[in-house]
C-alpha cells in the first residue's frame, strides 16, 4: 500500500521550483491499490520516476510532455502542482485561518501554471493579464452559508466557536441560538478586500475545489475554499463561476499538508471507452490495470467470462493488441450493450481484436485448454447477485475456468469484493489454482480485492479425488 501524502517530502519533486522553468510537476489519480501499476507505466513510457502516495502519484517532467501525461491508461485526473507546504501550522483562531488561506493565494507559481493550462485547453488569451497585490484582511467569513451542510459527525464541529455552530446543529449540541441582530451586524460587514477590487472581471472563469482530511482545523472545507478564492478573484480579477467554469483550482488540506494544483482534466480519463452504460460498470483505468497486471503475451487469448459492458475486453485489446480478447455474459441485455460499446469504438477508428457471446459463466461453450488469461470483474453481492449465490457461482466459475484454461501456464487476475466467498473456494480448488499476490483497492469505497492466481498442472478435480484414493488404497500384497 503507498504511504499517506504527508509522507511526501516537497523538496524531491523539483517541478515546483523557480529554478526549472521548462519543468513542471504533475498529479495524477489513481484508484487506491494500483499506485504501484500507474508508476510503472509512467516509468515505462515516460522513462520518468514517480513518487508515490494513496490514491496519486507526482511525477516530475517537462513542460513539452505534458501531453504525453494525458495519453496513459492507469491514472483517472491529472493536475499541475503549484506549490506544497508539509507543515503549514494552521493558527488557533479561525480568523488567523482565514488571513492565513486568503494570502496563501500568493504563494503560488501562477504563471508556469497557467501556461501549461493554457496549451492544454486552447485558451485563446493571455489568462493573468496583471496582478493585484493582496491587502492585508480576509474574506468575511459566512458561516451560515458555508457550514450549512455540516453533520453532527463532522470531526471539525468541536473546534468551533459556539457562536458559528450552524443553526440545523444547534439543538443537537444543546446549545442556543445566537441573537438575530448580531447575524444581522455581522453580515452587514462588507469586507474591505472584495469592496478594493474595482476592475472589471476578466480572464478565466474559475472556482476553487478544496479536499481536507483531518480533525483537528477551525474551518470547513467550503470556508477553506471561500478565503483562498477570494485571494484568487482579488489577485487577477477572475471572475467566479461554480458551475460553468473554465478552471478548476484544487486546494488540497491534509491535517498539517497543503498543497494547491490546477486540474487539467475537465473529464475524468476512466470515461473514455463507453456509450452504453450498466449498473456494474468498471472504470476503464481499473480494467486497464488489471489487465497490465495480467501480462498478456503475443498471440494468447483473454477471457473475460462475466464481461458486462465489455469494459474489460474492450480497454485489453486497446493496449495489447497482440492478444485476443474474448468476453461473454449469461445477461441477454449486457451482450447487447457489449456490441453496442465494441461497434461504436469501431466506428471511431479504433482497431480492435474483440468479440463477446452470450453464455453460462460455469458452462462455457469452449474447449479444454484453450484460454491462456482470465481477466474478470466477479459480481460484488451489492449491485448485482448476492453473497450466497456468490458462494456457489464462485466456485463453479473456478472450476469452469480451470478446464478451459491451459496448464502450467495459464493465470487469471480477478477482482471482488465478496473476500469471504473467494477465499473459501479458492481453498476448495487449491488444486487447480495457485493462489498469487492480492492486493486491496478502493471501489467506489468498497475495499474490493484484486486477486492473482496461476493454473497448476492438475487436469481436474475428479483426478485428484482419484489420485487420493488411489494413494489411501495399500497395493503390496504382503501388507494386506
Amino acid at each position: 500500500m503507498a504511504p499517506e501524502i504527508t509522507g511526501i517530502e516537497p523538496s524531491s519533486l523539483k517541478g515546483m521550483s523557480p529554478d526549472n522553468p521548462d519543468l513542471c510537476t504533475l498529479e495524477a489519480t489513481v484508484v487506491t491499490g494500483l499506485e504501484d501499476v500507474a508508476a510503472e507505466e509512467c516509468k515505462e513510457k515516460l522513462g520518468v520516476t514517480c513518487v508515490q502516495a494513496r490514491g496519486r502519484i507526482f511525477i516530475d517532467v517537462n513542460i513539452a510532455d505534458v501531453t504525453k501525461v494525458l495519453l496513459l491508461r492507469s491514472i483517472d485526473n491529472v493536475n499541475i502542482v503549484l506549490t506544497m507546504v508539509k507543515n503549514f501550522c494552521f493558527g488557533d483562531q479561525r480568523e488567523r485561518c482565514f488571513e492565513q488561506l486568503y494570502k496563501f493565494a500568493e504563494k503560488q507559481d501562477w504563471r508556469k501554471g497557467m501556461r501549461v493550462w493554457k496549451d492544454i485547453f486552447s485558451y485563446p488569451e493571455e489568462p493573468i493579464k496583471k496582478v493585484v497585490p493582496l491587502k492585508n484582511e480576509y474574506c468575511c467569513p459566512r458561516p451560515d452559508v458555508d457550514l450549512k451542510r455540516m453533520k453532527l459527525s463532522s470531526p471539525i464541529l468541536e473546534n468551533l466557536p459556539e457562536s458559528v455552530v450552524p443553526e440545523h446543529l444547534r439543538n443537537d449540541k444543546g446549545l442556543s441560538f445566537v441573537d438575530d441582530s448580531l447575524k444581522q451586524e455581522e453580515n452587514s460587514k462588507e469586507p474591505s478586500s472584495t469592496a478594493a477590487v474595482e476592475a472589471v472581471a476578466s480572464g478565466p472563469r474559475f472556482r476553487v475545489s478544496c479536499s481536507r482530511t483531518g480533525a483537528t482545523h477551525k474551518f470547513g472545507s467550503p470556508e477553506a475554499a471561500r478565503q483562498f478564492g477570494a485571494g484568487v478573484n482579488e489577485m487577477f480579477t477572475w471572475p467566479v463561476d461554480l458551475t460553468n467554469f473554465d478552471l478548476e483550482v484544487l486546494l488540497c488540506i491534509d491535517k498539517e499538508f497543503v498543497y494547491v494544483a490546477i486540474s487539467l482534466t475537465r473529464e475524468p480519463l476512466f470515461k473514455r471507452n463507453l456509450t452504453n452504460f450498466g449498473r456494474t460498470n468498471l472504470r476503464a483505468t481499473i480494467c486497464h490495470n488489471m489487465v497490465r497486471l495480467a501480462t498478456p503475451q503475443l498471440g494468447e487469448v483473454v477471457l473475460d467470462p462475466m464481461c458486462g459492458g465489455a469494459t474489460i475486453p474492450m480497454e485489453g485489446s486497446l493496449t495489447h493488441s497482440q492478444a485476443f480478447h474474448l468476453g461473454g455474459d449469461n445477461y441477454g441485455q449486457a451482450v447487447k450493450r457489449s456490441r453496442d460499446n465494441i461497434n461504436n469504438l469501431l466506428k471511431k477508428g479504433k482497431s480492435m481484436v474483440v468479440d463477446v457471446a452470450q453464455w453460462d459463466a460455469t458452462k462455457l461453450p469452449l474447449r479444454s485448454q484453450c484460454v491462456d488469461v482470465v481477466v474478470s470483474d466477479l459480481p460484488f453481492g451489492k449491485r448485482s447477485g448476492n453473497k450466497a449465490d456468490n458462494r456457489v457461482l464462485y466456485y463453479r466459475s473456478l472450476v469452469e475456468l480451470a478446464r478451459v484454461t491451459k496448464m502450467k501456464t495459464g493465470r487469471a487476475v480477478l477482482l471482488t469484493y465478496d473476500k469471504g466467498s473467494m477465499i473459501k473456494n479458492i481453498k476448495r480448488v487449491h488444486t487447480l489454482w495457485k493462489s498469487g499476490a492480492s492486493r486491496t483497492v478502493n471501489i467506489g469505497g468498497l475495499p474490493a480485492v484484486i486477486y492473482t492466481l496461476y493454473r497448476t498442472s492438475q487436469l481436474s478435480l475428479s483426478d485428484c479425488n482419484k489420485d487420493s484414493k488411489a494413494s489411501e488404497t495399500c497395493t503390496d500384497p504382503n501388507l494386506k
